[in-house]
């Protein structure tokens, strides 16, 4: 596994190497976020690893930043690192794209940890998971003249057959929605559905849906797909098809 890790502390970085090495991960260190999101785009990673205080773009506008990326890159795993340690402040780190949040310091086995539970989802995603059906066939949405599909053995969500960038935990949720279509589903059982991941909160799946509505509109829909019950959760509306992929 390739890492990348983008932080100001120098020692962190060289301290991190030796011992990510003895678990077969392979870490890069920059420390600026000028370098780091250069990186990002000219090599290969399987994750980053990112620092919120950093001088001059903090961490959470180089988050955004890579999600608004083009291609595959913008779904890079990101974990924010931080010595703020606060509930607001790691909602925050969620709501702006990253996918885990790690407070420092921290035991480098909690952060191998991390990684590889990051790295696994990413992964489930990907090649599909026992808790995901096996099937043939995408699930299809319809209301008015939009659709949404997903794509469920290449996690790709498409609306009006343009293709949403959406992270892998946006695609947990959404795929956690689809499979009992109408049904209103509580932010607590949305969080046992997507692996169980302790590290989202309810207020972080407040900030995942917002992002998958906005992704729905900016890629054309006139309709809301996803629907809030005040009090009760949420929803995924319209008629349901089986369609080919």
């Amino acid at each position: 596994m390739k890492v990348l890790m983008i932080d100001d502390d120098i020692g962190l970085g060289e301290t991190m190497k030796p011992v990510l090495q003895m678990y077969a991960i392979d870490l890069d260190v920059v420390h600026s976020p000028e370098e780091g999101l250069e990186q990002i785009k000219s090599q290969q990673y399987d994750l980053v690893l990112l620092d919120v205080m950093l001088p001059r773009i903090n961490g959470l506008e180089v988050c955004r930043t890579i999600r608004n990326m083009s291609g595959p890159v913008c779904n890079i795993p990101v974990i924010m690192l931080s010595a703020r340690t606060e509930l607001v402040d790691r909602v925050v780190g969620l709501e702006t794209g990253a996918d885990d949040y790690v407070a420092k310091p921290f035991e480098p086995r909690e952060l191998i940890a991390r990684i590889n539970a990051v790295r696994r989802r990413f992964n489930d995603v990907k090649t599909e998971t026992a808790a995901v059906p096996k099937a043939d066939n995408d699930i299809l949405f319809q209301m008015n003249n939009d659709s949404l599909r997903i794509d469920i053995s290449r996690a790709q969500v498409f609306v009006n057959h343009c293709q949403l960038d959406i992270t892998a935990m946006e695609f947990d949720i959404l795929l956690a929605l689809s499979q009992t279509p109408g049904d209103v589903i509580s932010q607590e059982e949305l969080l046992q559905r997507c692996n169980n991941n302790n590290t989202v909160y309810s207020r972080s799946i407040v900030a995942l849906i917002y992002r998958l509505r906005n992704k729905i509109r900016l890629a054309g829909a006139q309709v809301e797909f996803i629907r809030t019950v005040r009090n009760r959760g949420y929803a995924v509306m319209g008629h349901v098809n089986e369609s080919k992929p």
